[in-house]
């Protein structure tokens, strides 16, 4: 079950400024928070959605190239759920140990090479450590 609150400002300057959300502040005055993993994708270990515009997936793996496996059932789930809740973006959030330009690059490369993608759709490499706090 998702606990719904207002955003921390660590949560919101995660938003704004790491992955580039240009919401309204008031977008901020809900958000909803699922530490549940998603069914069949135990990656995917929150989601995050902000006043009903923004969902964020944040997917914690070990290593590149399960990520760059996994991306495509991450971002349908993500897709379908972003559409069904009538939301208008999904960022999806990858974060690895220690990750290299050349895992990040792989894991994009992998992304662009999607089928159906939109431009409401984001995808964000990160160091674990960019979690840290939120």
């Amino acid at each position: 079950m998702p606990e719904v609150r207002s955003a921390t400002p660590e949560l919101e300057r995660f938003a704004r400024e790491t992955l580039g959300c240009q919401c309204s502040a008031e977008v901020f005055d809900r958000i909803e928070d699922d530490h549940s993993p998603l069914p069949g994708l135990p990656e995917i270990r929150r989601r995050i959605a902000i006043g009903g515009r923004l969902l964020i997936y944040l997917a914690e793996v070990p290593d590149g190239p399960r990520a760059s496996e996994q991306v495509c059932d991450w971002i349908a789930a993500g897709v379908a759920e972003r559409d069904l809740r009538g939301m208008n973006r999904l960022r999806l959030v990858v974060a690895l140990e220690g990750p290299t330009p050349e895992t990040a690059a792989a894991i994009q490369q992998t992304f662009l090479g999607l089928r159906g993608l939109d431009d409401r759709v984001h995808l964000h490499v990160l160091p674990a450590e960019a979690l840290t706090g939120i």
